[in-house]
């Protein structure tokens, strides 16, 4: 499994290096006084040590499946866990509508008139009151960038 051992080392040494970030960061929390600034540095650590894990999670399982596939094993006993290989999910898809609408005009359902919220919202910013609408103003939230250095 030389894909799976390289992907494992390659997204070993990115792991590394945030949480090489992240450590200090840990102790700079643990002896603030003002501790905000530093929880925002770690919150954005965590996105990226998130970020690289999900990856490396999808990558390992791909190599994993593709592997599994290649020897012909349907299952294998991994200690605490089993993995299985299982059917895809069957699904329809339409490749040409036009044909399908006359092969099967039941398939199709009308569809209901929709709002479009961004032009209504837009209508009630210049209109004070429109019957039926009304503005709402959402929770507040923070937005975390990184400096141009």
């Amino acid at each position: 499994m030389a894909d799976v051992l390289g992907i494992i080392n390659q997204r070993h040494a990115l792991l590394k290096r945030e949480f090489d970030q992240y450590v200090p960061l840990l102790l700079s929390a643990r002896a603030a006084n003002d501790l905000l600034p530093v929880a925002v540095q770690i919150h954005e650590v965590m996105a990226h040590i998130e970020a690289i894990a999900r990856a490396t999670r999808q990558e390992i399982r791909q190599a994993i499946v593709s592997r599994m596939l290649e020897d012909g094993e349907f299952q294998v006993d991994a200690g605490p866990y089993m993995a299985s290989i299982r059917k895809g999910s069957t699904r329809a898809v339409v490749t040409d509508e036009k044909a399908l609408r006359e092969a099967a005009p039941e398939l199709f359902k009308p569809q209901p008139d929709k709002v479009d919220t961004r032009l209504l919202g837009q209508a009630l910013k210049v209109r004070a009151e429109l019957a039926g609408a009304r503005l709402v103003e959402g929770e507040p939230t923070v937005t975390i960038k990184g400096k141009t250095k």
